[in-house]
């Protein structure tokens, strides 16, 4: 479904450039669970935005079915990010003046989607907090949260940005368990985790070090 194919991405801090990827590549298939490892500034983060349309590699390509993320029109990227990908981060990136409940809607491109809130807020144990304000949440409410909104609507491949960072081990674990339930009901998972409790999910497991794949 994904396939990456020695993509390469430079930065520039001041006079010095810093490489985050070097001629990584690797293939995603549909329903894969695959953890990506690494010590802190290995390159995980902005490999996984390559693979989700939010950074443009220097060089290589991302096809998804196919075709170059970054060799459409923008339109067409912003399709591939708005249908196919949900994402979740460490820090939860909440509309802080809007609601659980219309944060959620925010992600609905759809009307049928906006069906399915209720579902998964119950199941979330969120319903009772819907009309909350992210201010008003504690931690692992707001990463529930994050979570529903990263896919409610159906997306292909869901891209975890260290989703556990912020959490206790509890909460860790019922945010696992609600990822785990949307690769068994046939999503992709991308995960980028320090956490061995979020990794130990994965069907695979890589690592970078310096911007490369060591394992």
């Amino acid at each position: 479904m994904l396939e990456i194919n020695n993509i390469s991405k430079r930065y520039k801090k001041g006079s010095e450039e810093f490489t985050a990827l070097e001629n990584v590549s690797l293939k995603i298939e549909k329903s894969d669970y695959m953890a990506v490892t690494g010590a802190s500034g290995a390159g995980k983060s902005t490999l996984l935005h390559a693979i989700g349309g939010l950074v443009h590699p220097d060089s290589g390509e991302v096809l998804y079915k196919g075709r170059d993320i970054y060799k459409q029109k923008s339109k067409v990227t912003d399709e591939y990010r708005k249908k196919h990908v949900g994402f979740m981060f460490q820090q939860f990136h909440l509309m802080p003046y809007l609601t659980v409940l219309d944060n959620i809607r925010l992600a609905c491109y759809e009307k049928h989607q906006l069906h399915s809130i209720n579902n998964y807020l119950d199941k979330c144990s969120l319903t009772g907090l819907k009309n909350k304000y992210p201010s008003e949440l504690s931690v692992g409410e707001k990463q529930r949260t994050a979570f529903i909104r990263a896919i409610i609507s159906n997306p292909d491949i869901l891209l975890a940005d260290e989703p556990t960072g912020n959490l206790d081990p509890a909460n860790s674990s019922i945010l696992m368990s609600l990822v785990e339930d949307f690769h068994k009901n046939g999503g992709t998972v991308v995960l980028v985790s320090h956490d061995p409790l979020a990794a130990k999910y994965a069907n695979r497991i890589i690592t970078l070090e310096k911007g490369r794949i060591v394992l």
